[in-house]
C-alpha cells in the first residue's frame, strides 16, 4: 500500500489592486489628494451603477456616492479600512437607504408644503401651521426624554450639520459611539412621533 502525499497549492498572491487599495486607505489617512483621486476614480462609477438601482435615477446615485467620498475625505484621519472595496459598496448601500428615507418623508410632507394650481393652499393655512407646532412640540417633547449625551450627540450631528469625527472630537469619544447614540436617538424620535 502506497500513500501519496497532495500539496497544496501556495495561495494566491494578493492582486495588485488590493495592495494598491490597501496602500490607498494608508495614503489617504495621512492626506495624500492623489491617492483619493485615483480611488474615487477607480471605484466612482462603479458605485454609481450599483445603487442607481436602489435610486431609480443617475443624480441621486452620483449625489449619494459624492457624499460618501466626501465623508471619506473630511474624516479621513480617523479612517480605518481593512476591505476597502467591501467597506465603500456598503457605505453608499446604507447613504442609498438614507436618502431614499428622506426622499419619501419628503413626498410625505409635499402636500402640507405646496398650493393648488388655483392658488388655493391644498391644506388650509391654519391647519398647516398648527400641525406643524403640534409637530414641532412633539419633537421637542421627545427630544427631551433623550439621554443627555445621545441628545447632545443628535443636536451637533443635526442640527449643527458636524461630522461623526466632529461630533467625536468634541465629545471625547470615538464616531463609532457617536453613531451609536445618533441612531438610538433615531429610533426612539421615531417612535415618539409616530405614536
Amino acid at each position: 500500500m502506497t500513500f501519496s502525499v497532495q500539496r497544496r497549492p501556495p495561495p494566491p498572491p494578493a492582486r495588485p489592486d488590493q495592495i494598491e487599495s490597501i496602500g490607498w486607505v494608508e495614503r489617504i489617512r495621512a492626506g495624500d489628494e492623489v491617492a483619493f483621486e485615483r480611488m474615487f476614480r477607480t471605484y466612482y462609477d462603479p458605485l454609481c451603477r450599483y445603487v442607481v438601482g436602489y435610486l431609480g435615477n443617475r443624480d441621486s446615485a452620483e449625489d449619494v456616492v459624492q457624499g460618501v467620498f466626501a465623508r471619506i475625505w473630511g474624516d479621513r484621519s480617523h479612517w480605518a479600512v481593512r476591505d476597502l472595496e467591501h467597506y465603500l459598496y456598503a457605505a453608499v448601500g446604507r447613504a442609498a437607504v438614507s436618502h431614499f428615507r428622506r426622499a419619501a418623508v419628503r413626498r410625505r410632507a409635499v402636500p402640507l408644503l405646496t398650493l393648488t394650481s388655483g392658488g388655493q393652499s391644498a391644506v388650509p393655512w391654519a391647519d398647516a401651521e398648527f400641525e406643524a407646532r403640534e409637530l414641532r412640540r412633539r419633537l421637542e417633547r421627545a427630544m427631551a426624554t433623550l439621554p443627555p449625551r445621545t441628545r447632545a450627540a443628535f443636536l451637533m450631528s443635526r442640527r449643527d450639520g458636524l461630522s461623526y469625527g466632529e461630533v467625536a472630537s468634541r465629545m471625547a469619544i470615538s464616531p463609532k459611539t457617536v453613531g451609536v447614540h445618533i441612531g438610538r436617538a433615531l429610533n426612539l424620535l421615531r417612535r415618539a412621533l409616530v405614536s
